[in-house]
This record gives structure tokens, C-alpha cells and sequence, in this order.
């Protein structure tokens, strides 16, 4: 059984290659801006012409494709990689009922399911990573509103602008540019999740792997679970967890019972608590079916982090105590103060993502602006970055929380020395 952290390392083998991918497009449209802006305006008509129509869009598009490539390589190994763990965590309950524990690679039935999952995690990832389906969120002038912009389109107006704006004289170009190298890099590469809502790639593929562990995870422990008579359920536990889910996690639970003909005889007190009604865990303590007044999410689904493992109740105790259980939730509701207002741990956890997510924008713009050289940018951004790596270090200084700084870091940035 893979443990959460090791879960994000091998989810961050998939995304950082996007993030380089994120850091590689906007420095190619920095570098075709910068060429652009050193012409006259009739040379830079020209070059505008072969940069949009030419090489410079394919190479972007080409390098993107290499990366799709290389993770569905790795997406296929991270998925035998967390099966082999998962099924290897279940032979103790197989031991117990007395059966036959086949090897992973021997069990060709466990593997087929663990390959079809993986074909289908794949296929979402190609749908996401897909050229037509990558670009850029941009503020529309006079509505105010975001608005996507499909990455080539994006591409080819960046460049017309760059041509105009050296039409208009040196002052023009570096001031409207600073305008369009923002833009893009406080977007980043974005793709759409669901309908039209879109989000960063690298954050979208984040979710998207998650989604497709968790449901490889669950999948394959109902398989597994039903060969050795499971009748019950585990919660996974991890630290400062969202409110509805403090209590629940690292509790058990029944599952339904069927007679021999596969018809149900009793409803699990699992599948009362992810239908949203009162069920109680295995040592008796009862879970409303709201959650201070709302409904509260079932387990391991949509952005859950929660793992559910089959097991045989009372063969083993639960992993965490009662004790310690509460202590996670008393530690997170103690929380902190931080700039005038307390928060839980768990709120901290969330403020640390929102400043990671801005460092990153940020660096992004830096990048973009030196590869462009338009100093105004690079001195801006490098500013902004120190400000909120300070304010990030304070925040985690006064939490007691994880450093986790490292989730800011973004390929082929170079911190530049600026003036006060």
C-alpha cells in the first residue's frame, strides 16, 4: 500500500514535465517577441510572417506531443507500479480466509482490470494534453471577462501585436508587450476539464491522475476484496483533512451482504454513509447524514484524497487509535495565527497552495519577460516572487506546517538581483 506522499511523488513525475512544457511555450513566444522587436517594421513583417506560419509554432507543438508521449509511458508503469502495492497489502486477508495468494503476475484476471484502467486513465490524458485542446485564458478588454484563446490563435496574436507595436515605436512595443507577456504567463497553459471550465494543465493533470489512482485503487480492492470474502472497508488517514471527512477517516465500516444468488440481504454501513444516510463505523460511533447542515461528500470521490481498503473485519485493528485519530483533529482545529486571523491547519494547507499557485504565475512572468527582455517585467515579477516567498516562509514558519515550497519551483527559472 503506497502511502499519500509517495502517491504525489510519482503523480509529480507527470506533472513537472508539463510544467517544463508550460516554462518551454511561453519562452519560445518571449524569444519570437524579443526577435520581432529588434527589427524595423518592415523586416519584422516578414519575420512575423515565417515565426506564425513557419517553424517556431511547430517546434512548440512538437515538444508538447513529446511530452503527451513520454508520460503515457509512465502512466502505464506508476499504474502496475500502485496495483502490485495495493495487492500485495491484501495478502494477509487472504492468508486469514485460507486461500491461495497468486503472485500480481500470475493473477491475469487482477492484471486485465489493472490494464483497462490504465487504458482509460491514459485516454483522458491524451484528451486533456491534446494540442486543440491547450491555450491560454485571457481578460477580454471590454467585457472584463476571461475568455479561452486556443493556443494557436493565442500564438499568432501575440506575434501580430509584437509586429504593430513596432510600428508604433520602441516605447509603444515594451509597454504593450508587458501587457501581453503578463497575460499569458498569469494564465499559463491551460486545457478544459469539464464542459467549458478550464484549468492550468499541469494542475489539471494533477486532479485528473489523482481521480484515475484513486479509482485503480478502489476498483482493483473490490476485485480482490470479493475473492477473499471481504465484509468490510478501511479508511485511509492523512493529515489536517477537510472538516466533513476529520471524523470518518482511518474508521471501518460493513459492506453489503449478498446471498448466494447475489442478491443483497443487509446494506453495509459504507454504502449508507456514501448514500448520505446515518451509518455507523465498526466500533459503533454513528455519522449523521448531514454535515453542520449540509450534505456532506461521500468518501474517495470527486477531490477526496481518501483511499477505502477491503479487509476482513476483526482480523486486524485499525491503523490509527481513537487516540491519535483525534489527536489529528484536535492539532488541525488548534490551527494558527497568521497576519491577524486564525486558521485551521487545514485552511493553512489551503492558503499555501493559493501562494504556491501565485510564485508560480509569477516565475512564469519572469521567464516569459527575460526571454522577450523587456526589463519593466523581469524586474516586476522578480519583486513579486520575493514577496510572496517571504510571505510563504512566514506563513509556514507561524503554521508549524510542512515546507512545501518545492511545489512553486517552475523549470527555467533564474532568480535576477533587482534594486529596492
Amino acid at each position: 500500500m503506497l502511502s499519500d506522499e509517495v502517491l504525489e511523488k510519482v503523480i509529480a513525475r507527470l506533472t513537472r514535465k508539463w510544467e517544463q512544457g508550460n516554462t518551454y511555450v511561453l519562452e519560445q513566444i518571449g524569444k519570437s517577441i524579443k526577435e520581432i522587436g529588434t527589427l524595423s517594421p518592415s523586416k519584422a513583417q516578414q519575420l512575423g510572417q515565417i515565426i506564425k506560419y513557419g517553424g517556431d509554432y511547430d517546434k512548440i507543438t512538437k515538444k508538447l506531443a513529446e511530452i503527451t508521449n513520454l508520460n503515457v509511458k509512465d502512466i502505464e508503469k506508476i499504474f502496475e507500479e500502485v496495483a502490485k502495492s495495493d495487492y500485495n497489502f491484501s495478502k494477509q486477508f487472504y492468508d486469514y480466509r485460507g486461500k491461495k495468494f497468486i503472485p500480481y503476475d500470475e493473477n491475469q484476471v487482477l492484471k486485465k482490470q489493472v490494464k483497462a484502467l490504465t487504458n482509460e486513465a491514459t485516454k483522458q490524458y491524451i484528451e486533456l494534453t491534446k494540442t486543440k485542446a491547450l491555450g491560454f485564458t485571457i481578460k477580454d478588454p471590454v467585457t472584463k471577462k476571461e475568455i479561452f484563446k486556443p493556443l494557436k490563435k493565442a500564438y499568432i496574436e501575440a506575434m501580430d501585436t509584437a509586429i504593430l507595436n513596432v510600428a508604433q515605436g520602441k516605447t509603444t512595443f515594451d509597454q504593450e508587450m508587458y501587457k501581453q507577456i503578463k497575460e499569458l504567463a498569469d494564465s499559463g497553459l491551460k486545457t478544459f476539464t469539464y464542459g467549458d471550465r478550464t484549468m492550468r494543465v499541469d494542475s489539471a493533470i494533477r486532479m485528473q491522475m489523482r481521480g484515475a489512482l484513486r479509482n485503480l485503487h478502489n476498483e482493483t480492492q473490490q476485485l480482490v476484496g470479493k475473492d477473499y470474502d471481504a465484509d468490510g472497508v478501511e479508511i485511509s488517514v492523512h493529515m489536517n483533512p477537510a472538516p466533513d471527512h476529520a471524523l470518518v477517516q482511518g474508521r471501518q465500516f460493513t459492506t453489503n451482504k449478498y446471498d448466494e444468488n447475489g442478491e443483497l440481504v443487509e446494506k453495509g454501513e459504507f454504502e449508507k454513509f456514501q448514500s448520505d444516510e446515518d451509518a455507523k463505523s465498526y466500533d459503533g460511533t454513528l455519522f449523521t447524514a448531514k454535515f453542520d447542515g449540509h450534505d456532506r461528500r461521500s468518501i474517495s470521490e470527486y477531490n477526496c484524497y481518501h483511499y477505502v481498503f477491503a479487509i476482513v473485519l476483526g482480523v486486524n485493528k485499525p491503523e490509527y487509535s481513537n487516540e491519535q485519530l483525534q489527536k489529528i483533529i484536535d492539532d488541525n482545529n488548534k490551527g494558527f495565527e497568521f497576519e491577524g486571523k486564525h486558521y485551521t491547519n487545514y485552511e493553512g494547507t489551503q492558503l499555501q497552495r493559493a501562494i504556491e499557485t501565485e510564485i508560480r504565475k509569477a516565475k512564469d512572468e519572469q521567464i516569459s519577460a527575460r526571454a522577450a527582455g523587456i526589463n519593466e517585467n523581469i524586474i516586476t515579477a522578480q519583486k513579486k516572487i520575493t514577496t510572496l516567498t517571504n510571505k510563504y516562509k512566514e506563513l509556514t514558519k507561524a503554521s508549524g506546517l510542512s515546507d512545501e515550497i518545492k511545489r512553486a519551483r517552475v523549470s527555467g527559472y533564474k532568480r535576477v538581483k533587482v534594486g529596492k
